[in-house]
């Protein structure tokens, strides 16, 4: 056990050496949900956004911004202040303590507003960032303050305040005060913004420097859009010289939070867009870019009681961080005349887990897609090699005149199958759906006058049948506009421009598809959706805005699912859902190992992977004999898998902790060939008989586990699961009978995962158990059953 011990430690020292520099923080499944105790609301107050520090006491304090609601909520510009609230916790519950800034009045640059502050201990004191503003040496009253506050935006004094406003800094030796401000403010706009510097967000990098982002107007730019830009000093309180390549320009976003992560030796800041919280990482604090997850939170919060809390407004992000390991978000959030801190508990997993889509998707078990294109139609023979590079003749030949996806769907139903899913594109990069981006669409067909929709009708009888709907998007090759492994042909400029264009084209289909068909179960890339550092299209962010609930299939940053490394229907055994790396590539930019000895790793996984990354075995049914067809063609019925031979799929993937996936091929009439309907329905019938009434079941944990039946009683086959949704523990196991007067052993295994099938010669027993011969913490046997299969 110590050897064991020592070994793990030294990997897990391995794997953190391997990942400085890297950036590999994902946060997104790892917000749980939130008390009232989380909530920090003061009566008569709006409270905006907060900023929390740990005192050497282990007392934690909160400063944070609010106003009086007699100001109405567009009082932040005119009567902020920043409080001070301590606690127990970084969640909470805070109790305030103290009002520590104010508008200093009349000839101050800060005469007007204290607001969105941001504590941090430099150098042996305090450094309390905020904003504020002044009317620019005209003259006021608190009842014109009052006005320009219940007014808004539309008061003449709003532009005039909102632009005066800038940043600046109050020193203290204590978190109690006392504060002393500058008499200026840090720093101007200049460089990437214009008109203001606001919204502060600073930490010292490992050279020494100062790097504070705030936020400003886009120059030249029309329309209000605002571009975080990056300031650079020797000193926490400046001066700081702004850069000149902007930090965020290319969406409109507020309220940076930054934070230098020195187990990663690379920065990270947290803001807020339109509809999502997200996530931006920097080498050197200066070049700043998209981190691999970019869309960090979608703008809801889970509560304890089971509900969702769907805020009018969420903003002022900020990551509170120990040692490097986020261990909150506290967010402000405005819901109808309230407004108020919420700070949102962050995960810290001690082992790998699924998150909730790998975990629906590893107990679906059984799912089909469907192959559909233009060369269903052409009668000629497929040929993948082709079909990449040469475009089919005359996409018109699209007509299936009897199309029935309720067929397609309820034949896939009798079989077993949880999910479906279709391919909406393949490697003709003809679109199966109304594309308003992609005019090799169904909207270009003389087929029901252009305005027919497979992908629609599919959908709707997934739902009608009670399927769970998916959907693949073949982008890596598309033969009619000439890309090849993600990059489109030609040289120079022009193929700069045509790159461009084709990405941008494919990041709007997946919106389309992300937004116009309603939950989706898992959307599947074909070979992958590449990184985008690569020049791929950058279709993860996508998929997290518009679907948190769908599994992601897969490019290189996240792959929640992995091939299992055949096209047999398939995996090795041991199966493991864990993986040694987050994303598996494809082509030239998979990862190390994964090719190696004919992809065994990703066949089998690692028992020691960091990373939950669980199997898909997929085959086509028309794979029998010799052929191996993912589309239809003429005469291949001699070519559908004979039930014995499923159930031996069955029992190699889904009875081997694997999810299996079996491809489906309409005709050209748009219909399931009747063979291939008959043969699922036989299949999904032998696994009922086999497996739906099981002799005795139990459940339990710890090193045993025991079924005891009624009277001796033959049995032959053992299905154990593991609760995956705390890990996969167990690592060596066998199962015993007890039988004239002992126990026996009938089967010993490794990884068991969602599911093990065990199959043994038949035995009658009076009682059953699992003896756990090794596992990484406490076994959590989810069920135990007995079966006798003839």
């Amino acid at each position: 056990m110590k050897q064991r011990f020592f070994f793990l430690f030294c990997f897990s020292l391995l794997v953190a050496h391997a990942q400085i520099g890297e950036d590999d923080l994902y946060l997104f499944d790892n917000f749980k949900a939130v008390s009232q105790q989380h909530v920090f609301k003061t009566e008569g107050y709006y409270n905006w956004g907060g900023s929390i520090i740990k005192e050497r006491n282990n007392k934690y304090h909160l400063f944070y911004s609010r106003w009086k609601k007699e100001y109405s909520f567009h009082g932040w510009l005119t009567h902020s202040e920043i409080a001070h609230a301590t606690a127990k916790s970084p969640l909470g519950p805070w109790k305030y303590q103290e009002t520590v800034l104010k508008g200093r009045g009349k000839g101050f640059w800060d005469a007007i507003t204290a607001h969105n502050p941001k504590i941090k201990y430099f150098e042996g004191k305090y450094y309390l960032y905020y904003i504020a503003t002044n009317m620019g040496g005209e003259d006021y009253t608190e009842e014109d303050l009052m006005e320009i506050a219940h007014t808004g935006y539309t008061h003449p004094n709003w532009k005039t305040l909102r632009p005066n406003q800038r940043t600046g800094v109050a020193v203290a030796n204590s978190l109690n005060g006392p504060w002393s401000r500058t008499d200026m403010p840090l720093v101007e706009p200049s460089g990437p913004i214009t008109t203001l510097t606001v919204n502060p967000a600073v930490d010292r990098g490992k050279d020494g420097k100062y790097y504070l982002i705030v936020k400003g107007d886009k120059p030249n730019e029309t329309r209000f859009i605002r571009n975080q830009a990056v300031g650079v000093s020797q000193h926490p309180d400046g001066p700081f010289e702004i850069q000149e390549k902007p930090v965020i320009d290319y969406l409109d976003t507020e309220d940076m939070s930054v934070w230098y992560d020195k187990n990663r030796d690379r920065f990270y800041g947290v803001f807020h867009a339109h509809n999502y919280i997200g996530l931006v990482t920097s080498k050197n604090g200066t070049d700043w870019e998209k981190a691999n997850e970019f869309v960090l939170k979608n703008k809801e919060i889970l509560m304890e009681d089971g509900t969702t809390l769907e805020p009018d407004r969420m903003e002022r992000p900020f990551v509170y961080q120990e040692d490097g390991i986020p261990k909150v978000l506290s967010v402000a959030v405005k819901k109808g005349n309230d407004s108020y801190n919420v700070f949102i508990p962050i995960a810290e997993n001690k082992v790998p887990l699924p998150n909730k889509r790998q975990l629906a998707w590893q107990e679906a078990e059984l799912g089909v897609v469907f192959h559909y294109d233009l060369h269903v139609f052409d009668g000629i023979k497929y040929g993948q090699g082709n079909n990449r590079i040469d475009p089919v003749e005359d996409y018109q030949i699209f007509n299936p005149t009897k199309l029935d996806t309720d067929q397609w769907v309820k034949a896939a139903k009798a079989a077993g199958a949880k999910f479906a899913i279709i391919t909406a594109t393949h490697e003709t990069g003809f679109a199966l759906f109304q594309s308003k981006v992609n005019p090799y669409s169904v909207k270009a067909l003389d087929w029901k006058d252009g305005k027919g929709d497979v992908v629609a009708d599919f959908v709707a009888s997934c739902r009608k049948y009670g399927v769970k709907p998916g959907i693949y998007l073949g982008i890596r090759w598309n033969s009619f506009l000439g890309v090849h492994d993600f990059k489109v042909n030609g040289e120079g400029a022009f193929k700069e421009n045509r790159q461009e264009w084709y990405n941008k084209m494919v990041e709007a289909m997946v919106k389309e598809i992300c937004t116009n068909y309603g939950e989706l179960f898992e959307i599947w890339f074909d070979g992958g959706a590449d990184h985008p550092k690569n020049g791929a299209p950058d279709v993860l962010p996508i998929v997290r805005q518009y679907q948190p609930n769908c599994l992601f299939y897969h490019n290189g940053q996240l792959a929640e699912a992995r091939w299992g490394g055949s096209e047999s229907g398939t995996v090795a055994y041991p199966n493991w859902s864990t993986f040694p790396y987050r994303a598996t590539g494809a082509g030239e930019s998979a990862k190390k190992n994964i090719a190696k000895n004919n992809f065994q790793l990703l066949k089998e996984g690692d028992v020691n992977g960091k990373f939950w990354v669980p199997a898909m075995a997929d085959a086509p049914l028309r794979g029998y004999n010799g052929r191996h067809e993912w589309f239809w063609e003429p005469g291949d019925e001699a070519h559908i898998f004979p039930v014995k031979n499923l159930m031996e799929m069955y029992y190699k993937s889904v009875g081997r902790n694997a999810t299996l996936i079996m491809g489906l091929t309409p005709d050209p009439d748009g219909l399931l060939p009747e063979p291939d309907v008959q043969r699922l329905k036989e299949w999904g019938m032998e696994i009922k008989r086999r497996f739906s009434n099981p002799v005795a079941s139990t459940a339990g944990e710890g090193n045993k586990v025991e079924l005891r039946f009624k009277e001796p009683t033959d049995i032959n086959h053992v299905i154990v699961q593991e609760d995956i949704a705390k890990g996969e523990r167990i690592r060596e196991y066998q199962i015993e009978g007890f039988r004239e007067g002992r126990w026996q052993t009938l089967t010993k295994g490794k990884s068991i995962g969602n599911k093990r099938i065990a199959q043994f010669d038949k035995v009658k027993l009076s009682r059953l158990r699992i003896k756990i011969m090794a596992s990484d913490g406490v076994a959590q046997i989810k069920n135990l059953s007995a079966f006798y299969v003839e």
